[in-house]
């Protein structure tokens, strides 16, 4: 590794260390009631040093939302390339986005809050614009593996793949967040499991948009 790539390295990581910190910080605190002096020490670099790798603390946030959605995108592509049929791709993204909302909830949960429209007003960083073509890229891979399914016969012809995409990420998010605020009194009046109750729900969204009901 010559001289250029050991720096670059060692600004990747250390840039990680700060993302890591703010993002544990803003998931106790809150964004708004967390401050650069708190990330300086949660990472326990100085503000000058993170100064030097992040504009601020908006680009701190806009940084942890891509890292999110990075992943997001990578998982949901394996899931869709992995499984030739579409209830089985559709019960892999199912378990993708699960994985999303338990590994970056932070992420998932400013960007739910603050949307495409509002990130695109602020200062058109390389985060920001990444995360405009990551969601752009994930809503093109949902909306293919839905053509898929109309193709071979399990979805209906009827639907609009590209409204469909939004109307099952917003269905399948609000059973998760269901399962996570009541879940356990859910699971309990109804003498069943987690996993049981989230394949019912996910099970009774996809019918929706089926040929044939599972």
């Amino acid at each position: 590794m010559n001289q250029e790539n050991k720096k670059d390295a060692v600004a990747a990581l250390h840039r990680e260390n700060i993302v890591r910190a703010a993002a544990a910080l803003f998931a106790q605190k809150g964004f708004d009631a967390s401050s650069i002096d708190d990330i300086a020490r949660e990472s326990g670099y100085s503000r000058r040093t993170i100064y030097a790798y992040y504009e601020s603390k908006d680009d701190i946030l806009h940084c942890i939302i891509e890292k999110g959605l990075q992943a997001l995108k990578t998982d949901i592509e394996n899931a869709a390339n992995d499984n030739a049929g579409f209830t089985d791709a559709y019960r892999a993204v199912c378990r993708v986005m699960r994985k999303y909302r338990r590994e970056y909830p932070y992420s998932l949960e400013r960007l739910n809050r603050s949307g495409d429209e509002e990130i695109g007003r602020t200062v058109k960083s390389a985060a920001v614009k990444n995360i405009l073509r990551l969601g752009t890229e994930i809503n093109e891979t949902l909306e293919a593996l839905i053509i898929r399914g109309q193709e071979s016969g399990e979805v209906r012809k009827d639907i609009v793949p590209t409204l469909t995409v939004y109307v099952l990420w917003s269905s399948i998010d609000s059973l998760l967040a269901l399962a996570g605020t009541k879940g356990k009194f859910i699971c309990a009046q109804n003498g069943m499991t987690e996993e049981e109750f989230l394949d019912y729900g996910f099970r009774q969204i996809v019918n929706s948009i089926l040929e044939a009901r599972i």
